[in-house]
Order: C-alpha cells, then structure tokens, then sequence
C-alpha cells in the first residue's frame, strides 16, 4: 500500500534549520522551521490510512513544486523529521528506516508544495 500527501508551501532548508541562542547557549530550531514542521505532521497524521503499519523500511518519494530553488536533500531532511514524529512519535529517531528519494523538481511555481508518496517496501516484494 501507498499513499500520498501534499505538503503546501515552500519548505525550508535543513542548512537553516537552526539558530543560536543569545550567548552561545545551545540553539533552537527557527520558528519559520518549526512551524512548517507541524503542519507536515498535522497533514500526515490526517492523511495515513488506518490499516497501514510498515513492518521496517519505508520509502519516500519526494516531488517538489518550488518557487525558488533549494537543495532537496537539505529540503527532505526538514520533511522527515515531520514525518516521523507523526508516525512515530515516540521514537524520534524513526527517521533511519526511511529511504528518500527526490524524483521530480521544478521551480518557478506560484504556489509551491511537496508531494510525499509513502511506500511500504513489502508491497513491491510481493
């Protein structure tokens, strides 16, 4: 089984993810980051069919409709973690057993947005 969600808006790059706080006390993820973050989360929340329950590995197809250009992986790290907080929540490290892939980017659009196909890599086996 897969399924798809859409990710509204442009995502922001995992090079900006984080800020410093004021006198060098550790640092914080930025607000625009963090906010982006928990629609993804709300949005794959909503959008994971009920019976879906990958036993391992899950791939992630990645297509981006951007208004400006960014490097995908910095884009998909970003993503992920918003994914596996909302599959996951307790492990925040889920994010290992994905396996990204970015397979179609274009620029230049007025109103940008992420596909994410999620693909339970059991279904291709069989």
């Amino acid at each position: 089984m897969s399924w798809t969600v859409i990710l509204p808006g442009q995502p922001p790059s995992g090079n900006h993810m984080y800020e410093r706080n004021a006198g060098n006390q550790g640092q914080h993820k930025k607000a625009g980051v963090e906010t982006y973050q928990a629609g993804v989360t709300t949005l794959v929340r909503a959008a994971r069919p009920s019976g879906w329950k990958p036993d391992g590995q899950i791939i992630v197809l990645y297509r981006f409709h951007l208004s400006r250009d960014v490097d995908c992986t910095n884009a998909i790290k970003v993503i992920e973690d918003a994914i596996a907080m909302a599959l996951r929540p307790e492990d925040p490290l889920y994010d290992r057993m994905f396996l990204p892939q970015a397979v179609f980017k274009e620029t230049g659009v007025k109103k940008p947005s992420v596909e994410i196909q999620l693909i339970d890599p059991q279904d291709i086996r069989r």
